[in-house]
């Protein structure tokens, strides 16, 4: 760090995976999907649920593509079409949305001291319904979701405007993601520091820039912001922007 602190003032975070546990979130919806769909016997059940999730690709599939892809491969009920299968999910899936483990008392320890805001890509709808949901949406001073910012991360464009809206700097805004390309590698070609929260997303090799700290946790990114920003420890949170 050259000695020198490094200001930082202000706090993106990624949505799911890194404020929400998307994987449980998806498997509860996966159990209600199951329960409304699936011509199966109760043993086997759960193996219909696992495949269902394995081709929902951790969320980086299209729905209308998955539930195409469900109706190919899994014993359906009803002769639904994708497109109720689909209707469904929209009607549902938000209601299965919960956060990471100590996500609300960071948010809180942290809103004091930064400007937080969310860049995510998704449905406006869909992303939208998970912060209500959650309970989150007051901490944070912008929200900008792919859907209606007509780019998708790991674009320049899609952090641009948040930075914009949020009335940060890249050099004082810190990124927090889970996703090494879209995450990690955009925060970088925008100017930003990181915080990698490795979750359920492998490093790929090809990804030359690295993230600037690394966490598995929630709890442990006041840490990883003081490291960062070279500053020392100054309460149980050890925050000081100097805002």
């Amino acid at each position: 760090m050259g000695g020198g602190q490094l200001m930082i003032r202000a706090i993106l975070f990624d949505l799911d995976d890194t404020l929400l546990d998307r994987a449980e979130g998806f498997r509860e919806f996966a159990e209600r999907l199951a329960d409304r769909y699936a011509d199966v016997s109760p043993e086997e059940r759960p193996q219909w649920i696992k495949r269902l999730i394995e081709l929902d690709e951790r969320g980086y599939k299209s729905k209308p593509q998955l539930f195409r892809e469900l109706l190919e491969q899994l014993p359906c009920r009803s002769n639904a079409g994708w497109e109720e299968l689909y209707a469904f999910y929209d009607q549902e899936y938000v209601s299965s949305s919960r956060l990471m483990p100590g996500a609300r008392e960071l948010l809180a320890a942290l809103r004091p001291f930064y400007r937080l805001g969310i860049v995510t890509n998704g449905r406006d709808c869909i992303q939208r319904g998970k912060i209500e949901r959650t309970g989150i949406g007051g901490w944070f001073e912008t929200i900008t979701i792919s859907e209606s910012a007509g780019c998708k991360k790991p674009h320049p464009g899609i952090f641009a405007r948040a930075l914009s809206q949020l009335g940060s700097s890249p050099e004082q805004t810190l990124f927090v993601g889970d996703h090494p390309v879209n995450d990690i590698q955009g925060a970088y070609f925008s100017g930003m520091k990181s915080v990698w929260l490795k979750h359920s997303q492998p490093w790929p090799n090809e990804t030359a820039m690295l993230p600037d700290a690394v966490i598995t946790e929630l709890s442990q990114l006041p840490a990883a912001i003081r490291l960062v920003s070279g500053q020392t420890a100054a309460s149980e949170y050890g925050l000081s922007s100097g805002a």
